[in-house]
């Protein structure tokens, strides 16, 4: 499904993104960051925002656009989803999987996974969704974690598009 942002959509994306960046500064990476094969980080934020308001604009779903300091950055990411109060929003660039955190299983979650499809990012294509427990039994180590370093309870897998459902609007009035 594309999702076509509006102007002040886009720009209210891309503002959260910022003060993500922003607020984030001085904050270090998981050690399995590889800055070689990410952008940078503020186009990251940009690009995360963007995914999550066009799933929020496609589920009619609120979309908090929240930001909080760095210091309570695990207290919050633990406790507030990115869309509603369920969805959480994976957003791909070159890979078609998407990242599923161990911590997040067991909350009734659904992961949904987007991309945008103009280098301006006003644009985003919902590759599908799956229920994020389900997400987690289907998902494998990725190929840039070595499992033996991975604690129970912190492990990442990551999930294939092939495994997610299209998402298909749904009306109120039929």
């Amino acid at each position: 499904m594309i999702v076509e942002l509006n102007e002040w959509e886009w720009v209210h994306a891309l503002n959260i993104g910022n003060m993500r960046f922003t607020a984030n500064w001085g904050k270090k990476d998981a050690a399995h960051y590889d800055k070689k094969r990410m952008e940078d980080d503020r186009t990251a934020q940009q690009r995360a925002c963007v995914c999550e308001l066009a799933v929020a604009k496609a589920t009619n779903r609120y979309w908090s656009g929240s930001v909080w300091p760095k210091t309570k950055h695990n207290w919050f990411k633990r406790r507030i989803a990115d869309v509603g109060h369920n969805i959480e929003v994976r957003s791909v660039r070159t890979r078609t999987t998407a990242a599923v955190r161990e911590y997040q299983t067991g909350q009734g979650l659904f992961l949904f996974v987007a991309r945008t499809t103009t280098p301006e990012l006003t644009q985003v294509e919902i590759l599908g969704y799956i229920n994020y427990d389900e997400a987690w039994e289907k998902g494998v180590t990725p190929d840039y974690i070595d499992p033996t370093t991975e604690q129970e309870g912190s492990r990442t897998r990551v999930v294939s598009a092939e495994h997610l459902e299209k998402w298909e609007p749904k009306h109120i009035v039929q």
